[in-house]
């Protein structure tokens, strides 16, 4: 059995962030702490939002060489940092030993590197779970071969309903093609001219 803890944290997807500054800022979860994310606009945006809680992180993705991914895991190990963020599969040969917490932002996507995480975490490893993430949970839970206990963050402020965000462009237009709407085009003109006369006459 890994002495890890296995712990699932069910929030709405908006709602999300909001919950991890809090597990982390309130030392909820202890340091350091690992956190995988998919996107990489997610990672920069998490790092931001870390390091407005005064926490002390960086962020690592499949962009960056070798020897800073390196540099990145190691400042985490020796506590020169709190938080690391990045991406799947960037540390996926990486020797993950002796990080007291793993954060599953998103729920992992290739089975052995859950198991490899619950291996090598010192206190817990975590998984954010949405609604829409329920089949993830239940894989999960089969490959844990266990129920995993749900959690609830003491003092967090959980809405009731999800919340429904909407996009729009870098203009803040919804219409992204720029076009006019069918109704508000004036109809073509065409010039017929005068008619021609052909000799022919009307059948009665």
């Amino acid at each position: 059995m890994p002495a890890a803890r296995q712990l699932i944290y069910e929030v709405f997807p908006h709602q999300k962030k909001d919950l991890l500054l809090y597990l982390l800022s309130k030392s909820i979860c202890e340091v350091p702490a690992l956190v995988f994310v998919r996107s990489k606009d997610t990672l920069h945006a998490l790092n931001t939002a870390a390091n407005h809680q005064n926490l002390a992180t960086e962020n690592i993705s499949g962009n960056k060489k070798p020897e800073v991914r390196d540099r990145a895991l190691k400042r985490l190990k020796d506590h020169s940092i709190d938080v690391l963020f990045t991406t799947g599969s960037v540390l996926r040969e990486s020797d993950l030993s002796g990080i007291a917490t793993i954060i599953h932002f998103d729920p992992h996507e290739i089975d052995g590197d859950y198991l490899a995480h619950i291996q090598a975490a010192v206190c817990e490893v975590s998984t954010f779970i949405t609604k829409s993430d329920q089949l993830r949970l239940d894989s999960l839970e089969k490959l844990s071969g266990e129920n995993l206990k749900r959690c609830l963050a003491a003092g967090f402020t959980y809405d009731k309903q999800p919340r429904l965000i909407k996009t729009q462009s870098k203009k803040g237009h919804s219409n992204k093609t720029g076009s006019k709407p069918l109704q508000h085009k004036k109809p073509k003109l065409k010039n017929k001219g005068p008619r021609r006369t052909t000799g022919r006459t009307r059948k009665p």
